[in-house]
């Protein structure tokens, strides 16, 4: 951690740190980023004091969460290692940790000397020079873009890390998902054991759509399949999430030897009746309070949940086409889709990989009970349901998640 000099600050009183919830705090009146202080409890239970402002986008990290020594950002949910600041899965990047200290009861922070004030002229005219020297020959690549493959005509996003052997994750349903929103978390756990693949689904994320694309299960396990052969891949690993669970069980009873091991996750394929939860995901029409209260379906904890995250998912739900292929994917009646997701459980029954099924307990999405029923149906299958916990499993178990998968998969 570099050297700070400046001024010692008063932030908040020790006894108003929760073991769990970051505190943010305005500190001074210069109108800087340095006046935005966040304090948390670290390890041991000393506090940590930083700048309020997550380095990827102009988050608060106060509105996030702490986790096994870390403070998880409410925005893309990057962790940041509160020993050092450093973000868990990606050492180069990292938040901005002040010295700390205890002095009467009050959580000071040495924060750095204020930017001596500037007439606007003088502003502009230092920014613009700072961003032609800094500036690159392109624009920087949104993490959402990975690598591009032909498809059967289709130019398909998808992100390719890691060696081994091959698993591919399977994303969800949700407005304006990708490979990266889903699996963001899981890619680069895996990644440390296995080659994993996360394609964006036909008329998902960034692989190109077309008006003339047609979704339905059909198209979309045959948009799969030509995955896996674009990729020359013969057997694989499958992880499904939700609608993604519902395409790797088709895999798995249509296409048997392409799959290895099978894992689903708040899975759609044995019968349900429609939930609110999932009539509000299909049927979303775009608007940030529509996205916040999305996204308190999605999530048990509420706490990863606010406006600044509901922007990001919003901006994501609203690029140019991207609404208009959501809006035709789920139409009314809803059930229909869910009926076409279904499996028959004599072709479930059948499956011979061993299975591992994950399912959050609160789920208010994808209900518990198809994921015992699919637990009853598949012989060499194995639950694990996690308690207080949404349709986000991948999120807000990542740790565990991941664990998990690591340990089924090896």
């Amino acid at each position: 951690m570099a050297a700070v000099t400046g001024s010692w600050e008063q932030v908040c009183r020790i006894e108003d740190l929760d073991q769990d919830r970051p505190i943010g705090r305005l500190v001074g009146t210069s109108g800087q980023d340095r006046d935005r202080v966040c304090v948390v409890r670290g390890p041991g239970g000393q506090p940590v004091a930083m700048l309020d402002r997550c380095p990827h986008r102009d988050i608060s990290l106060s509105g996030g969460t702490v986790r096994d020594g870390s403070l998880i950002c409410p925005g893309h949910f990057w962790r940041f290692d509160l020993s050092d600041g450093r973000r868990t899965d990606l050492p180069t990047e990292a938040a901005t940790v002040y010295p700390t200290r205890i002095v009467d009861g009050w959580v000071e922070a040495l924060l750095p000397p204020a930017v001596p004030h500037q007439s606007m002229r003088a502003w502009l005219l230092q920014q613009a020079a700072e961003r032609s020297a800094d500036m690159p020959d392109h624009a920087p690549t949104p993490p959402e873009i990975g690598q591009t493959v032909d498809v059967k005509g289709v130019d398909t996003n998808y992100h390719d890390e890691g060696s081994g052997a091959p698993v591919v994750l399977i994303h969800g349903s949700g407005p304006g998902v990708s490979a990266w929103a889903n699996w963001r978390l899981t890619l680069p756990a895996l990644a440390q054991e296995f080659r994993v693949l996360a394609p964006d689904l036909l008329g998902f994320g960034y692989t190109r759509r077309k008006p003339s694309d047609r979704y339905d299960m059909a198209a979309w396990t045959d948009h799969l399949v030509g995955f896996l052969d674009a990729m020359e891949l013969g057997s694989v690993s499958l992880v499904g999430n939700s609608f993604g669970g519902a395409l790797a069980l088709n895999l798995a009873t249509f296409h048997p030897e392409r799959v290895d091991r099978l894992v689903l996750m708040g899975s759609v394929g044995a019968a349900f009746s429609l939930t609110p939860g999932l009539d509000a995901v299909w049927g979303f029409e775009p608007s940030l309070p529509a996205m916040r209260s999305l996204l308190n379906v999605f999530a048990h904890d509420r706490s990863l949940v606010d406006d600044d995250l509901a922007l990001l998912r919003l901006d994501a739900a609203t690029r140019p086409g991207v609404h208009e292929a959501y809006a035709r994917m789920f139409p009314v009646p809803r059930q229909q889709h869910i009926d076409a997701m279904t499996v028959d459980e004599e072709l479930v029954r059948r499956i011979p990989v061993p299975t591992l099924i994950v399912h959050g307990r609160d789920d208010r999405v994808i209900p518990l009970t198809t994921s015992l029923r699919l637990h009853e149906l598949i012989d060499d299958s194995q639950l694990h349901v996690f308690g207080r916990c949404g349709h986000w499993v991948q999120i807000e178990r990542a740790d565990e998640f991941n664990r998990l998968l690591c340990d089924f998969l090896a």
